[in-house]
């Protein structure tokens, strides 16, 4: 089985920010596949990208990397930024040759892609140019975000109408792109599992020592700082929870409104901004909090929620998208109405309250493995060849 991946969604020793999820499941896919990976970067003068530190970071990515059995391809495509409506006429556009000369020298059997769009409304096109199936992963804010924008919903639809099948990371995502007219059975339904490898309870006393978060009641908010993740209603909630700290572990646009929110309440002593760790970081954050808090707006699969549970942690995060089925695999966890400061803080005071059996809740997580979502999705992929 031959498989040829085409989503910038996706994490790379060069670039580890850009797509973790996508990242770790290609990984594990490649132990039942051979697989491709095309992750393209949007090209911008080189005056404009030397004066932006992220620009930049894109702009000196190689052609080419190597991730163990992965080979990872960076063709560069046409951005217009701020013209939206475009977008994936100009990464197809873009990507058309580049993925002419890999599907003449992998001979694919599928196309896979993430990100509804640009991403996947592009390779459902060059699929079709090239006759090839495409399976397309959605996540959730390319569903339940950009899906919802008047100049990209005929697009996502349309795109999501042609894939052979589509991958839904929670049962309420797959209702929403059924709601675009794509036939329930082409729909498939595959939770995010979590590497029990990478994620698992460490000392925790240790952990806050290494960590330097001291002591007392802690919770760890690991999530992209933006504002759809709804840390600003942590933050008020927060502010009603005395003697209760907390570590944003992540970093975004918004973090320098968060900061100024934090000083304005007074919190500046109680709350840790720890930027973004790397994965093996993690697991010292799961194991050092009292909880996670997940205060997300919107929400398709998080794999935080995951990620903790196998760390041992009970969770408390907003009752949106797949979050409601992810804490009844472990029972450890209790869901507040999203973008409600006052509900929030009320479940965080019940959850810190509570005896959570952090040894059980980890256990549990050895029934739902990143190993089986690889083995699934090159499934769905043969499905689709077939």
């Amino acid at each position: 089985m031959k498989i040829l991946f085409v989503s910038e969604v996706f994490s790379t020793p060069a670039a580890p920010k850009r797509g973790v999820a996508n990242g770790r499941i290609l990984r594990a896919m490649a132990d039942h596949a051979e697989i491709r990976v095309v992750s393209s970067v949007p090209w911008y003068p080189a005056a404009v990208a030397r004066r932006r530190p992220q620009l930049a970071a894109l702009d000196a990515l190689p052609a080419e990397e190597r991730d163990g059995p992965l080979t990872i391809r960076h063709p560069r495509r046409l951005h217009v930024p701020r013209f939206f409506a475009s977008q994936a006429a100009l990464y197809g556009a873009s990507l058309w040759w580049p993925l002419r000369r890999e599907v003449a020298e992998l001979r694919p059997d599928v196309i896979l892609s993430a990100w509804a769009y640009p991403d996947g409304t592009a390779a459902v096109a060059l699929g079709h140019l090239f006759r090839l199936p495409v399976v397309v992963r959605a996540m959730g804010s390319d569903i339940n975000d950009y899906a919802q924008k008047a100049y990209r919903r005929p697009q996502i639809a349309l795109a999501m109408r042609h894939a052979a099948r589509v991958i839904a990371v929670s049962r309420a995502l797959a209702g929403e792109v059924e709601a675009l007219g794509v036939s329930a059975a082409r729909v498939a339904v595959v939770p995010t599992g979590v590497d029990v490898r990478r994620f698992y309870p460490v000392d925790r006393e240790a952990a806050r020592r290494d960590l330097g978060l001291g002591e007392g009641p802690l919770i760890a908010v690991p999530s992209r700082l933006a504002p759809e993740k709804g840390i600003r209603h942590f933050i008020d909630a927060l502010a009603t929870l005395p003697g209760v700290r907390a570590v944003l572990v992540g970093d975004g646009p918004e973090e320098p409104a968060l900061r100024a929110q934090v000083a304005r309440l007074g919190l500046a002593e109680r709350v840790v901004f720890a930027g973004f760790q790397p994965e093996p970081e993690m697991k010292r954050y799961y194991s050092a909090a009292d909880l996670v808090c997940l205060p997300s707006l919107e929400e398709g699969w998080p794999n935080a929620v995951m990620e903790s549970f196998a760390g041992g942690c009970p969770v408390v995060a907003s009752d949106v998208g797949g979050v409601p089925d992810q804490i009844a695999l472990t029972g450890s966890g209790l869901t507040a109405p999203p973008g409600d400061a006052p509900g929030l803080a009320e479940r965080l005071r019940e959850a810190l309250a509570r005896d959570w059996d952090r040894e059980a809740t980890a256990r549990a997580m050895e029934s739902h493995t990143l190993a089986h979502t690889a083995r699934r999705y090159v499934e769905i992929c043969a499905e689709a060849a077939g």
